[in-house]
């Protein structure tokens, strides 16, 4: 129906989804040494587009995007968009890379005048969407930028002041200019490109970028839900009838409920059409957020700011400890308050006895444990005398 959407790594993608949890994709199985009774668990696809695995992803990055963030440095959430009528010529992961570079000179720039010629670098993380409210094809950027920036002697310089009418004016000057490098011979871009600067030179694109004073969740979780999630929430999908999908959306701005109804076919392209390829980064790191100098700017800001007592509302959170990523049993405690290890026959423990892959399978048996000792695959096993204390093994060695 869609051949021009369906590619190897989309492909690749719901293929995983399919799959999750199937137990021919491989399996852990667990064992209660007191009764015997077994529980077979299956692999999960890790996919971003599994609305099963996802969850688990947001966690993880949310919690490395919390301990990377300058917790005593003031932050602003900058959304930079693209005219409709200019949307599907960012489809090419190439171009969206670009439109993210673009979108970071702009706010420099931006931060370096509104600082009074002074220059500075700030700290931006840059997340791509390319999903809007309706689920449908709508590419823009959101930044998280930090009000302020340091100079070359290592000083830093508040900028609380963002000229609005000046960002967009550059965004617009940047992205159009990438468009007219990008389809030089293209006639039909070149005239969108002068009809646009005609109609908009006076007002530029539409940006946000006022300072959030109050949200419900911090402004991290929020940013991060760009990244992990997919195009569109289960619980926005209200009915299926075998041939017709009908979903609803909060309309921008005025936040009216809209439902769509579509053929099931045009609802699964505009789901596909959101999976980047799996090495295409949505999320970027700039300025004094690169990967290279994070940690020592970090250094530098906690040494500039000590003492400091204010901490701007929305990154109060981040000043408790950042608690490590929850496990799978710990998830289903906080979740649903069961404990999946728990033997619903007799109450005992529920242990690992086995790991079985499609390709390379059994890749562990708990018969590699001294700690017990298999008489017979299907049998109980029979506890051994506990070894010293040297030839303990952790079931997890794996």
């Amino acid at each position: 129906m869609h051949p021009e959407y369906v590619s190897d790594h989309v492909e690749e993608n719901v293929e995983k989804m399919m799959g999750c949890g199937l137990i021919s994709n491989g399996y852990f199985e667990y064992r209660c040494l007191g009764c015997g009774e077994k529980k077979v668990v299956g692999f999960t696809c890790k996919s971003r587009f599994c609305l099963r695995c996802v969850k688990v992803y947001i966690d993880k990055w949310v919690e490395k995007m919390r301990e990377r963030v300058f917790k005593w440095v003031s932050h602003r959430h900058v959304i930079l968009t693209v005219p409709g009528v200019l949307w599907e010529y960012f489809r090419d992961p190439d171009l969206l890379k670009r439109l993210a570079e673009s979108g970071v000179e702009t706010i420099k720039e931006v931060v370096v005048r509104s600082n009074k010629g002074v220059g500075v670098d700030p700290g931006v993380v840059g997340v791509i969407q390319t999903s809007g409210r309706a689920s449908t094809w709508n590419p823009h950027l959101h930044f998280l930028v930090t009000e302020g920036g340091l100079d070359k002697e290592g000083r830093w310089h508040d900028v609380r002041y963002f000229d609005y009418e000046l960002l967009r004016k550059i965004w617009m000057y940047k992205v159009l200019k990438l468009l007219g490098e990008a389809f030089p011979d293209d006639k039909g871009v070149q005239d969108k490109i002068s009809d646009i600067y005609r109609r908009r030179s006076e007002r530029g694109f539409i940006i946000r970028a006022k300072k959030e004073r109050v949200r419900k969740r911090d402004i991290v979780s929020y940013l991060i839900k760009y990244v992990a999630s997919p195009p569109i929430a289960l619980s926005r999908i209200v009915g299926y009838d075998g041939e017709e999908v009908r979903y609803w959306y909060r309309e921008h701005p005025t936040e009216r409920r809209v439902e769509v109804r579509v053929s099931a076919f045009e609802f699964i392209r505009r789901m596909i059409q959101h999976i980047m390829p799996k090495q295409f980064r949505m999320v970027r790191h700039y300025g004094l957020y690169c990967r290279n100098k994070v940690s020592r700017v970090g250094e530098v800001l906690g040494k500039l700011f000590d003492g400091v007592r204010g901490v701007v509302q929305e990154f109060h959170g981040l000043l408790t400890k950042v608690k490590s990523s929850l496990s799978f049993r710990e998830r289903m405690r906080e979740s649903f308050g069961k404990d999946p290890f728990v033997c619903s026959r007799c109450g005992g423990e529920l242990e690992l006895f086995r790991i079985w892959h499609p390709r390379y399978g059994e890749i562990y048996h708990v018969r590699d444990d001294p700690r017990y000792e298999v008489i017979e695959d299907g049998q109980e096993e029979e506890e051994k005398p506990q070894p010293s204390e040297e030839q303990q093994l952790s079931l997890w060695a794996v």
